[in-house]
Protein backbone atom coordinates (compact mmCIF):
# COMPACT_ATOMS: atom_id res chain seq x y z
CA UNK A 1 0.00 0.00 0.00
CA UNK A 2 1.37 3.40 -0.98
CA UNK A 3 2.31 5.80 1.80
CA UNK A 4 0.64 8.56 -0.22
CA UNK A 5 -2.87 7.26 -0.89
CA UNK A 6 -4.76 8.21 -4.02
CA UNK A 7 -8.33 9.47 -3.59
CA UNK A 8 -10.88 9.62 -6.42
CA UNK A 9 -13.82 11.98 -5.85
CA UNK A 10 -16.97 11.16 -7.84
CA UNK A 11 -19.39 14.02 -8.55
CA UNK A 12 -22.31 14.02 -11.00
CA UNK A 13 -23.27 17.70 -10.74
CA UNK A 14 -21.67 21.10 -10.31
CA UNK A 15 -21.93 21.53 -6.57
CA UNK A 16 -19.05 23.42 -5.03
CA UNK A 17 -18.76 21.42 -1.81
CA UNK A 18 -16.55 18.63 -3.28
CA UNK A 19 -13.64 21.06 -3.71
CA UNK A 20 -13.51 21.46 0.07
CA UNK A 21 -13.02 17.74 0.75
CA UNK A 22 -10.52 17.67 -2.11
CA UNK A 23 -8.54 20.34 -0.27
CA UNK A 24 -8.72 18.34 2.96
CA UNK A 25 -7.29 15.21 1.35
CA UNK A 26 -4.60 17.23 -0.43
CA UNK A 27 -3.59 18.88 2.86
CA UNK A 28 -3.33 15.41 4.40
CA UNK A 29 -0.81 14.38 1.76
CA UNK A 30 -3.06 12.48 -0.64
CA UNK A 31 -3.01 12.49 -4.42
CA UNK A 32 -6.51 13.67 -5.36
CA UNK A 33 -8.27 12.88 -8.63
CA UNK A 34 -11.86 13.46 -9.67
CA UNK A 35 -14.51 12.29 -12.07
CA UNK A 36 -17.01 15.08 -12.63
CA UNK A 37 -18.85 17.15 -15.26
CA UNK A 38 -16.65 19.48 -17.33
CA UNK A 39 -17.80 22.66 -15.56
CA UNK A 40 -17.38 21.34 -12.02
CA UNK A 41 -15.08 23.37 -9.76
CA UNK A 42 -12.97 20.23 -9.22
CA UNK A 43 -11.65 20.75 -12.76
CA UNK A 44 -9.90 24.00 -11.78
CA UNK A 45 -9.12 23.20 -8.14
CA UNK A 46 -5.44 23.31 -7.21
CA UNK A 47 -6.06 20.34 -4.91
CA UNK A 48 -6.97 18.02 -7.82
CA UNK A 49 -4.21 16.54 -9.96
CA UNK A 50 -6.51 15.45 -12.77
CA UNK A 51 -10.25 15.58 -13.40
CA UNK A 52 -11.77 12.84 -15.55
CA UNK A 53 -14.99 13.64 -17.37
CA UNK A 54 -18.26 12.33 -15.99
CA UNK A 55 -20.68 11.72 -18.86
CA UNK A 56 -24.29 11.91 -17.78
CA UNK A 57 -25.40 9.83 -20.78
CA UNK A 58 -22.76 7.14 -20.01
CA UNK A 59 -22.45 7.44 -16.23
CA UNK A 60 -21.23 3.98 -15.23
CA UNK A 61 -18.77 3.70 -18.09
CA UNK A 62 -17.25 7.12 -17.41
CA UNK A 63 -16.84 6.46 -13.67
CA UNK A 64 -15.38 3.00 -14.25
CA UNK A 65 -12.92 4.43 -16.79
CA UNK A 66 -11.82 7.06 -14.25
CA UNK A 67 -11.30 4.35 -11.63
CA UNK A 68 -9.21 2.25 -14.01
CA UNK A 69 -7.08 5.26 -14.98
CA UNK A 70 -6.58 6.80 -11.53
CA UNK A 71 -6.18 3.45 -9.74
CA UNK A 72 -7.27 4.98 -6.41
CA UNK A 73 -6.99 3.56 -2.92
CA UNK A 74 -10.40 5.02 -1.99
CA UNK A 75 -13.36 6.36 -3.96
CA UNK A 76 -15.42 9.09 -2.31
CA UNK A 77 -18.87 9.88 -3.76
CA UNK A 78 -19.96 13.52 -3.43
CA UNK A 79 -23.69 13.26 -4.17
CA UNK A 80 -26.39 10.62 -3.88
CA UNK A 81 -26.50 9.83 -7.59
CA UNK A 82 -22.74 9.21 -7.60
CA UNK A 83 -23.24 6.77 -4.72
CA UNK A 84 -26.00 4.97 -6.63
CA UNK A 85 -23.70 4.73 -9.68
CA UNK A 86 -20.94 3.19 -7.56
CA UNK A 87 -23.39 0.68 -6.10
CA UNK A 88 -24.44 -0.29 -9.63
CA UNK A 89 -20.81 -0.70 -10.70
CA UNK A 90 -20.22 -2.98 -7.72
CA UNK A 91 -23.17 -5.13 -8.74
CA UNK A 92 -21.65 -5.52 -12.21
CA UNK A 93 -18.14 -6.17 -10.94
CA UNK A 94 -19.03 -8.47 -8.06
CA UNK A 95 -21.38 -10.92 -9.78
CA UNK A 96 -21.03 -14.72 -9.88
CA UNK A 97 -19.16 -14.70 -6.59
CA UNK A 98 -15.96 -13.42 -8.19
CA UNK A 99 -15.03 -9.88 -7.24
CA UNK A 100 -12.83 -7.76 -9.47
CA UNK A 101 -10.25 -5.25 -8.24
CA UNK A 102 -12.84 -2.51 -8.75
CA UNK A 103 -15.37 -4.40 -6.61
CA UNK A 104 -12.75 -4.75 -3.86
CA UNK A 105 -12.04 -1.02 -4.08
CA UNK A 106 -15.73 -0.14 -3.72
CA UNK A 107 -16.14 -2.59 -0.85
CA UNK A 108 -13.25 -0.87 0.93
CA UNK A 109 -14.53 2.63 0.12
CA UNK A 110 -18.25 2.23 0.81
CA UNK A 111 -18.59 -0.65 3.22
CA UNK A 112 -20.80 -3.73 3.20
CA UNK A 113 -22.70 -4.33 -0.08
CA UNK A 114 -25.57 -5.77 1.96
CA UNK A 115 -26.56 -2.17 2.71
CA UNK A 116 -26.34 -0.72 -0.80
CA UNK A 117 -29.95 -1.30 -1.82
CA UNK A 118 -31.13 0.00 1.57
CA UNK A 119 -29.11 3.19 1.23
CA UNK A 120 -30.48 3.82 -2.26
CA UNK A 121 -34.09 3.58 -1.04
CA UNK A 122 -35.45 6.16 1.37
CA UNK A 123 -38.24 3.92 2.61
CA UNK A 124 -35.99 0.87 3.11
CA UNK A 125 -33.54 3.04 5.02
CA UNK A 126 -36.21 4.35 7.40
CA UNK A 127 -37.51 0.81 7.92
CA UNK A 128 -34.04 -0.37 8.96
CA UNK A 129 -33.63 2.65 11.24
CA UNK A 130 -36.92 1.83 12.96
CA UNK A 131 -35.79 -1.77 13.45
CA UNK A 132 -32.72 -0.38 15.25
CA UNK A 133 -34.92 1.57 17.65
CA UNK A 134 -34.22 4.94 16.03
CA UNK A 135 -37.08 7.44 15.99
CA UNK A 136 -38.28 8.09 12.44
CA UNK A 137 -41.44 9.71 11.06
CA UNK A 138 -44.23 7.50 9.74
CA UNK A 139 -43.57 6.70 6.09
CA UNK A 140 -44.63 4.52 3.18
CA UNK A 141 -43.64 3.82 -0.42
CA UNK A 142 -46.07 5.42 -2.86
CA UNK A 143 -45.59 3.85 -6.31
CA UNK A 144 -48.87 5.32 -7.59
CA UNK A 145 -51.56 7.86 -6.79
CA UNK A 146 -53.91 5.30 -5.24
CA UNK A 147 -51.31 4.30 -2.64
CA UNK A 148 -50.66 7.97 -1.91
CA UNK A 149 -54.40 8.64 -1.52
CA UNK A 150 -54.69 5.72 0.89
CA UNK A 151 -51.83 7.06 2.99
CA UNK A 152 -53.21 10.61 3.18
CA UNK A 153 -56.62 9.28 4.25
CA UNK A 154 -55.05 7.42 7.19
CA UNK A 155 -52.41 9.93 8.27
CA UNK A 156 -52.39 13.56 9.32
CA UNK A 157 -51.01 16.19 6.99
CA UNK A 158 -48.72 17.96 6.18
CA UNK A 159 -46.53 15.28 4.59
CA UNK A 160 -43.25 15.22 2.71
CA UNK A 161 -42.94 13.45 -0.65
CA UNK A 162 -39.44 12.40 -1.72
CA UNK A 163 -37.86 10.88 -4.81
CA UNK A 164 -34.96 8.47 -4.37
CA UNK A 165 -31.40 9.26 -5.53
CA UNK A 166 -31.82 13.02 -5.27
CA UNK A 167 -29.72 15.42 -3.21
CA UNK A 168 -29.63 18.93 -1.82
CA UNK A 169 -33.39 19.38 -1.51
CA UNK A 170 -34.13 18.33 -5.09
CA UNK A 171 -36.89 15.76 -5.34
CA UNK A 172 -38.58 16.92 -2.12
CA UNK A 173 -42.11 18.35 -1.95
CA UNK A 174 -44.17 19.33 1.12
CA UNK A 175 -47.93 18.89 0.86
CA UNK A 176 -50.51 20.31 3.28
CA UNK A 177 -53.59 18.79 1.68
CA UNK A 178 -54.51 15.66 -0.31
CA UNK A 179 -54.80 17.82 -3.44
CA UNK A 180 -51.31 19.25 -2.93
CA UNK A 181 -49.98 15.75 -2.33
CA UNK A 182 -51.39 14.55 -5.66
CA UNK A 183 -49.91 17.53 -7.50
CA UNK A 184 -46.56 17.00 -5.80
CA UNK A 185 -46.57 13.33 -6.76
CA UNK A 186 -47.24 14.17 -10.40
CA UNK A 187 -44.38 16.67 -10.43
CA UNK A 188 -41.97 14.15 -8.91
CA UNK A 189 -42.81 11.36 -11.38
CA UNK A 190 -43.12 13.63 -14.42
CA UNK A 191 -40.62 13.11 -17.24
CA UNK A 192 -41.35 16.51 -18.75
CA UNK A 193 -38.50 19.06 -18.61
CA UNK A 194 -39.08 21.52 -15.77
CA UNK A 195 -37.66 24.87 -14.75
CA UNK A 196 -35.12 22.98 -12.59
CA UNK A 197 -33.90 21.07 -15.65
CA UNK A 198 -33.46 24.25 -17.70
CA UNK A 199 -31.79 26.00 -14.77
CA UNK A 200 -29.29 23.16 -14.46
CA UNK A 201 -28.72 23.25 -18.22
CA UNK A 202 -28.31 27.02 -18.59
CA UNK A 203 -27.03 28.29 -15.24
CA UNK A 204 -25.02 25.25 -14.13
CA UNK A 205 -24.31 23.75 -17.57
CA UNK A 206 -25.27 20.41 -16.06
CA UNK A 207 -26.98 17.75 -18.23
CA UNK A 208 -27.55 15.16 -15.49
CA UNK A 209 -31.28 15.80 -14.97
CA UNK A 210 -31.92 15.85 -18.72
CA UNK A 211 -30.03 12.58 -19.16
CA UNK A 212 -32.12 10.91 -16.46
CA UNK A 213 -35.31 12.10 -18.13
CA UNK A 214 -34.23 10.79 -21.52
CA UNK A 215 -33.27 7.40 -20.02
CA UNK A 216 -36.92 7.07 -18.90
CA UNK A 217 -35.90 6.01 -15.41
CA UNK A 218 -38.86 5.13 -13.21
CA UNK A 219 -38.58 7.37 -10.13
CA UNK A 220 -39.22 5.79 -6.74
CA UNK A 221 -41.43 7.99 -4.54
CA UNK A 222 -42.09 7.75 -0.81
CA UNK A 223 -44.12 9.82 1.64
CA UNK A 224 -43.15 10.79 5.19
CA UNK A 225 -45.04 12.40 8.03
CA UNK A 226 -43.93 16.01 8.43
CA UNK A 227 -42.17 16.67 11.75
CA UNK A 228 -42.23 20.28 12.97
CA UNK A 229 -39.00 21.30 14.62
CA UNK A 230 -35.35 22.33 14.29
CA UNK A 231 -33.39 20.92 11.35
CA UNK A 232 -30.14 19.26 12.42
CA UNK A 233 -27.55 16.92 10.98
CA UNK A 234 -24.59 14.72 11.79
CA UNK A 235 -21.71 14.10 9.39
CA UNK A 236 -19.55 11.08 10.12
CA UNK A 237 -16.43 9.29 8.95
CA UNK A 238 -16.94 5.55 9.14
CA UNK A 239 -14.90 2.40 8.72
CA UNK A 240 -16.38 -1.09 8.51
CA UNK A 241 -19.42 -0.18 10.57
CA UNK A 242 -17.66 1.97 13.15
CA UNK A 243 -18.01 5.74 13.58
CA UNK A 244 -14.51 7.23 13.63
CA UNK A 245 -15.34 10.92 13.98
CA UNK A 246 -18.47 13.05 13.71
CA UNK A 247 -19.73 16.61 13.69
CA UNK A 248 -23.23 17.35 14.97
CA UNK A 249 -24.98 20.64 14.25
CA UNK A 250 -28.31 22.39 14.11
CA UNK A 251 -29.18 24.28 10.94
CA UNK A 252 -29.67 28.02 11.41
CA UNK A 253 -30.19 28.85 7.73
CA UNK A 254 -30.64 26.87 4.52
CA UNK A 255 -30.05 27.71 0.87
CA UNK A 256 -33.73 27.99 0.08
CA UNK A 257 -36.72 25.79 0.98
CA UNK A 258 -35.68 22.17 1.66
CA UNK A 259 -32.19 23.15 0.52
CA UNK A 260 -28.82 22.29 2.06
CA UNK A 261 -27.51 24.07 5.14
CA UNK A 262 -25.94 27.52 4.75
CA UNK A 263 -25.27 28.28 8.43
CA UNK A 264 -24.82 25.67 11.15
CA UNK A 265 -24.30 25.71 14.92
CA UNK A 266 -22.15 22.97 16.44
CA UNK A 267 -23.92 20.99 19.18
CA UNK A 268 -23.62 17.87 21.28
CA UNK A 269 -26.70 15.69 20.97
CA UNK A 270 -26.44 12.17 22.45
CA UNK A 271 -29.69 11.09 20.79
CA UNK A 272 -28.44 11.90 17.31
CA UNK A 273 -25.00 10.41 17.97
CA UNK A 274 -26.50 7.18 19.26
CA UNK A 275 -28.78 6.89 16.23
CA UNK A 276 -25.87 7.42 13.84
CA UNK A 277 -23.77 4.72 15.54
CA UNK A 278 -26.65 2.23 15.30
CA UNK A 279 -27.20 2.90 11.58
CA UNK A 280 -23.50 2.83 10.68
CA UNK A 281 -23.08 -0.49 12.49
CA UNK A 282 -26.22 -2.03 10.96
CA UNK A 283 -25.24 -1.06 7.39
CA UNK A 284 -21.51 -1.71 7.81
CA UNK A 285 -20.67 1.69 6.36
CA UNK A 286 -17.25 2.94 5.33
CA UNK A 287 -16.36 6.41 4.08
CA UNK A 288 -18.40 9.55 4.73
CA UNK A 289 -22.11 9.83 5.46
CA UNK A 290 -24.48 12.58 6.52
CA UNK A 291 -27.64 12.07 8.55
CA UNK A 292 -30.51 14.56 8.57
CA UNK A 293 -32.65 14.96 11.66
CA UNK A 294 -35.50 17.12 12.88
CA UNK A 295 -35.47 17.90 16.61
CA UNK A 296 -39.18 17.92 17.39
CA UNK A 297 -40.63 21.12 18.83
CA UNK A 298 -41.43 20.85 22.52
CA UNK A 299 -40.32 17.24 23.02
CA UNK A 300 -36.67 17.87 21.99
CA UNK A 301 -36.59 14.41 20.38
CA UNK A 302 -34.41 13.90 17.27
CA UNK A 303 -36.24 12.20 14.40
CA UNK A 304 -33.99 10.73 11.72
CA UNK A 305 -35.43 11.61 8.31
CA UNK A 306 -32.70 10.82 5.78
CA UNK A 307 -29.21 9.51 5.06
CA UNK A 308 -26.81 11.20 2.64
CA UNK A 309 -24.36 8.38 1.82
CA UNK A 310 -21.54 10.61 0.61
CA UNK A 311 -19.19 13.44 1.47
CA UNK A 312 -21.51 16.26 2.51
CA UNK A 313 -20.67 19.95 2.68
CA UNK A 314 -19.43 19.88 6.29
CA UNK A 315 -17.18 16.80 5.99
CA UNK A 316 -14.07 18.89 5.31
CA UNK A 317 -14.28 20.93 8.51
CA UNK A 318 -11.14 20.58 10.63
CA UNK A 319 -12.41 20.82 14.19
CA UNK A 320 -9.89 18.83 16.22
CA UNK A 321 -9.59 15.22 17.37
CA UNK A 322 -12.91 13.40 17.10
CA UNK A 323 -14.24 16.02 14.70
CA UNK A 324 -11.62 15.87 11.91
CA UNK A 325 -13.30 13.44 9.52
CA UNK A 326 -10.69 13.33 6.75
CA UNK A 327 -7.83 12.63 9.17
CA UNK A 328 -9.86 9.94 10.94
CA UNK A 329 -10.74 8.14 7.69
CA UNK A 330 -7.14 8.07 6.48
CA UNK A 331 -5.96 6.82 9.87
CA UNK A 332 -8.39 3.89 9.66
CA UNK A 333 -7.20 3.20 6.12
CA UNK A 334 -3.58 2.98 7.32
CA UNK A 335 -4.41 1.41 10.69
CA UNK A 336 -2.77 4.19 12.70
CA UNK A 337 -3.66 7.10 14.97
CA UNK A 338 -5.28 10.14 13.31
CA UNK A 339 -3.10 13.14 12.48
CA UNK A 340 -3.33 15.74 15.24
CA UNK A 341 -4.50 18.90 13.51
CA UNK A 342 -5.68 21.92 15.46
CA UNK A 343 -9.21 23.19 14.96
CA UNK A 344 -9.59 25.99 12.42
CA UNK A 345 -12.00 27.83 14.73
CA UNK A 346 -13.36 27.86 18.26
CA UNK A 347 -16.63 29.41 17.10
CA UNK A 348 -19.67 27.18 17.32
CA UNK A 349 -21.47 29.02 14.49
CA UNK A 350 -20.14 28.37 10.98
CA UNK A 351 -21.18 30.01 7.71
CA UNK A 352 -20.49 27.42 5.04
CA UNK A 353 -19.05 28.36 1.66
CA UNK A 354 -20.31 29.60 -0.71
CA UNK A 355 -21.59 32.16 1.75
CA UNK A 356 -25.07 33.58 1.66
CA UNK A 357 -25.00 37.41 1.45
CA UNK A 358 -24.37 39.20 4.75
CA UNK A 359 -27.61 41.17 4.39
CA UNK A 360 -29.53 37.89 4.73
CA UNK A 361 -27.86 37.12 8.06
CA UNK A 362 -28.49 38.76 11.45
CA UNK A 363 -25.69 41.25 12.23
CA UNK A 364 -24.84 39.54 15.54
CA UNK A 365 -24.34 36.25 13.69
CA UNK A 366 -22.01 37.91 11.16
CA UNK A 367 -19.91 39.31 14.01
CA UNK A 368 -19.46 36.04 15.91
CA UNK A 369 -19.53 33.36 13.18
CA UNK A 370 -16.65 31.64 11.45
CA UNK A 371 -16.83 32.07 7.68
CA UNK A 372 -15.52 28.90 6.09
CA UNK A 373 -13.80 30.32 3.00
CA UNK A 374 -11.35 28.55 0.66
CA UNK A 375 -7.96 30.16 1.28
CA UNK A 376 -5.71 28.49 -1.28
CA UNK A 377 -7.94 27.88 -4.29
CA UNK A 378 -8.32 31.21 -6.18
CA UNK A 379 -9.54 29.59 -9.40
CA UNK A 380 -12.41 27.96 -7.55
CA UNK A 381 -13.44 31.29 -6.01
CA UNK A 382 -13.20 32.93 -9.45
CA UNK A 383 -15.34 30.20 -11.03
CA UNK A 384 -17.99 30.65 -8.34
CA UNK A 385 -18.09 34.41 -8.94
CA UNK A 386 -18.53 33.82 -12.67
CA UNK A 387 -21.36 31.33 -12.15
CA UNK A 388 -23.14 33.79 -9.83
CA UNK A 389 -23.06 36.45 -12.53
CA UNK A 390 -24.49 33.99 -15.07
CA UNK A 391 -27.24 32.98 -12.62
CA UNK A 392 -28.09 36.64 -11.93
CA UNK A 393 -28.37 37.32 -15.67
CA UNK A 394 -30.65 34.33 -16.19
CA UNK A 395 -32.87 35.47 -13.32
CA UNK A 396 -33.12 38.92 -14.92
CA UNK A 397 -34.14 37.38 -18.25
CA UNK A 398 -36.70 35.20 -16.45
CA UNK A 399 -38.17 38.27 -14.71
CA UNK A 400 -38.46 40.15 -18.01
CA UNK A 401 -40.13 37.16 -19.62
CA UNK A 402 -42.67 36.86 -16.79
CA UNK A 403 -43.37 40.60 -16.93
CA UNK A 404 -43.97 40.44 -20.67
CA UNK A 405 -46.44 37.60 -20.23
CA UNK A 406 -48.31 39.35 -17.41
Amino acid sequence: MALKPTILLASTNNWLSPVRIAGTFSDLGCSVYAVCPPHNALVVSSAVQRAHRYRSFQPLHSIKTAIETANPDLVVPCDDLATAHLHAIYEREGHNGERSAIADLLLRSLGSPAGYSIIDSRQQFLAIAREEGVMVPDFAPTPNLSSLDAWTRENALPAVLKRDCTSGGEGVQIAESPQQARRAFRRLVSRRPTAAVFKRLLADRDTTLLARLLRFEQPQISVQQFVAGQDANVVAACWQGEVLAQIAATVLKTRGPQGPAAVIKLVENPGMSSAVKKIVRRLGLSGFAGFDFVIEDGANKPFLIEINPRATQACHLQLGIGRDLGAALLAAFFGCAPAKRSAVTKCDTIVLWPHVPDDLLPPELVRKAYFDTPQNDPEVVRLHASSRKRFTLLNAVKSLWNAARA
